[in-house]
């Protein structure tokens, strides 16, 4: 091997050389000026609390996953239930109880973000251990066994009852495939995409590495469908028609006070976006959604990935525009501001509690 692939190789190489990999900062700071473009338009900082009055700040990812949840249609949703920081396991086993939530389950900070300390959960004492290293406000949700895992990306107008998806992002989870004789530290060392999340797997999976598995053998990696934790996101906007169009504007006509926000949804294949039948939606984000199809360097560029995002807050804005004339106001500068902070302080706390643990 020549000493530039070598090169090629290393983890630092690999992410300065694929753009999907570089760091938020890369995609948000040259569309800020825009952002404060049409902050100046709507003479309000934060105009985007106005796009979705049924979710606080609009979902800004400043809210709690649970009480959004909660505004899902009830046979879309998982079963799932809150614990409050401290909550006894005698409490616990009756909120599991009547939830009808059994073993094996996901556990999830309930503000949280890129998939940080997502856990399936088999056991009570691993629910345990889990719960005491990690003292947060918790959702533990009933664990959605299907297929497919697919972000669709929707907005609507107010006071227009068709919308339309910008964007559908298909998922392909964190793997190896056996070759019959290396083992699976071997194997992710070939696997650029692996390789970036060796730390996370060595740390949370280190019996599995000395394993050889047979030719042809997928060895699963994780289960968050996250591209911070390895996910391959594919760009399936070519696939978007009226009756995935139609399927998703039954559901967000359900949803009060819903105009644009992003559905992570499981279902049983990929026909279930037009028919409907066989989807449940594991979590509903708002304006903070990105249109995680700008991820896929096989069907797009970099400079694609920034008009995207333009084009997306440019909806945001209109709908927000929109809903503020018929009345709705916008969050104070003072409330979002002071959310702002607690989110920083909440992202440092669980970034220490993620690093110093195995999960």
């Amino acid at each position: 091997m020549s000493v530039w692939n070598r090169v090629k190789q290393r983890p630092f190489f690999i992410k300065l050389l694929n753009w999907e990999y570089w760091p938020s900062k890369a995609f948000y700071y040259p569309v800020a000026p825009y952002l404060i473009f049409l902050m100046v338009r709507a003479r309000h900082m934060c105009f985007f609390s106005a796009a979705n009055p049924g979710i606080y700040s609009g979902g800004m990812g400043l809210e709690s996953k649970f009480q959004t949840l909660q505004i899902i249609p009830e046979y879309l949703r998982p079963k799932s239930i809150f614990l409050k920081q401290g909550a006894s396991l005698e409490e616990i086993r009756s909120q599991l109880s009547g939830a009808g939530i059994e073993y094996p389950f996901i556990a999830k900070p309930d503000l949280g973000f890129r998939g940080l300390l997502v856990k399936k959960i088999k056991s009570e004492d691993e629910l345990k251990a889990y719960l005491e290293q990690f003292p947060l406000d918790f959702i533990l949700q009933e664990l959605i066994d299907l297929p497919e895992e697919i972000g669709v990306l929707y907005y609507r107008m107010p006071g227009e009852e068709k919308g339309q998806i910008s964007s559908i992002t298909t998922k392909e989870f964190l793997s190896v495939r056996g070759d019959g004789k290396s083992k699976i530290r071997e194997l992710i060392k070939q696997h650029s995409r692996a390789l970036l999340q060796w730390d996370r797997i060595n740390q949370q999976m280190p019996e599995i590495l000395d394993d050889i598995p047979a030719k042809g053998e997928r060895m699963p990696l994780g289960i968050v469908g996250n591209h911070a934790k390895g996910t391959r996101f594919i760009n399936s906007n070519a696939s978007i028609n009226g009756e995935m169009i139609a399927t998703f504007d039954e559901i967000a006509n359900q949803i009060e006070g819903f105009y644009y926000g992003r559905f992570d949804l499981k279902c049983t294949s990929f026909d279930s976006l037009k028919t409907g039948e066989g989807i449940r939606v594991i979590e509903l984000n708002g304006v903070c959604s990105e249109p995680t199809h700008i991820y896929d360097p096989e069907r797009g560029t970099y400079f694609d990935a920034l008009r995207a995002i333009v084009k997306n807050w440019s909806t945001i804005y209109k709908i927000a525009k929109k809903n503020r004339n018929k009345g709705i106001r916008y969050e104070t500068h003072r409330n979002i501001a002071q959310s702002f902070l607690d989110l920083f302080a909440y992202q440092k706390r669980i970034r220490e509690l993620e690093n110093s643990s195995k999960i």
